[in-house]
């Protein structure tokens, strides 16, 4: 554990975005996007919880685990953060720590198993050359409403359930609110670890040991204040764009509006704009 004379001190900041406090620090659990990223970036916890989850073989060797990867495939595309992103001879993988219930995360993961396929196969490359990808949701919620404690995706033939379509996607949803209905006792033992944050095996205590001792890390406490900070800026600069926008919009609507002859009163009704913002447009 790194120490550091300058420790800062603990900080709770204001109110962003949906009014959700951001947490402190300190606060941390392993389903937080920072802590998550910093815990399962270290390969061999990554690798024991895709051998958890997809059973992987333990011998298999996966590439350096990458956290937070900002990426997009061409100057016009939407860019994705994906939590962890690691890969191995044959398979791509990308694992999602999702603590809110967004009905858009099915589509999310189409996306990102898009992005990884035009990010991997450069030019000249065959399609053939596509790895299998393993799209993972590890989720607090039940995003589909059945009850199942796990629910995975594969492209099959709609006439025929029998035919698979040989793509080589895989999307897997796990839901810690069922989890007592899992029947691997590891893989349920972490879900209960990322329900309860009690840890009752091996790996889930050594996981919880590593969050405890991250949430004492002065270093990465700066890093996520700093990043924590930038998403502040960044905020307040994307709605300060958006209100010049809309400002901008009713400027030009309260022109056309007067040029049409509606009076400045109805137009700072229809607009919202001030009474006097409209007068000195007329004049």
């Amino acid at each position: 554990m790194q120490n550091t004379d300058e420790t800062p001190q603990t900080v709770t900041l204001a109110v962003v975005g949906d009014g959700n406090r951001i947490k402190p620090y300190e606060e941390l659990t392993l389903m937080d996007d920072f802590m998550f990223g910093k815990i399962m970036s270290d390969k061999e916890n990554c690798k024991k919880l895709l051998e958890i989850i997809l059973h992987i073989d333990p011998a298999t060797e996966i590439a350096d685990p990458i956290s937070q990867n900002s990426f997009r495939v061409s100057p016009g595309a939407k860019s994705i953060i994906v939590d962890i992103r690691t890969s191995d001879a044959l398979n791509d993988y990308d694992i999602e720590a999702q603590k809110q219930n967004h009905p858009d995360l099915p589509k999310r993961a189409r996306y990102y198993q898009a992005m990884m396929d035009i990010d991997f196969l450069r030019p000249g490359k065959e399609y053939t050359e596509l790895k299998n990808n393993y799209i993972i949701f590890i989720c607090l919620h039940d995003l589909f409403g059945k009850g199942l404690p796990v629910y995975t995706f594969q492209n099959r033939c709609a006439e025929d359930n029998f035919v698979i379509l040989g793509d080589c996607t895989t999307k897997v949803f796990l839901n810690a609110e069922k989890c007592d209905k899992i029947k691997d006792k590891e893989l349920k033992a972490f879900m209960e670890y990322v329900k309860t944050g009690q840890a009752e095996t091996p790996y889930t205590d050594f996981i919880n040991k590593m969050v405890k001792d991250a949430q004492e890390n002065p270093y990465w406490k700066r890093e996520y204040m700093d990043a924590m900070m930038a998403a502040v800026h960044q905020e307040k600069e994307m709605r300060k764009a958006e209100e010049q926008g809309e400002h901008k919009r009713a400027l030009e609507d309260a022109r056309n509006a007067l040029a049409m002859g509606l009076s400045a009163e109805q137009v700072a009704q229809i607009t919202s704009l001030p009474l006097e913002q409209v007068l000195s447009i007329k004049r």
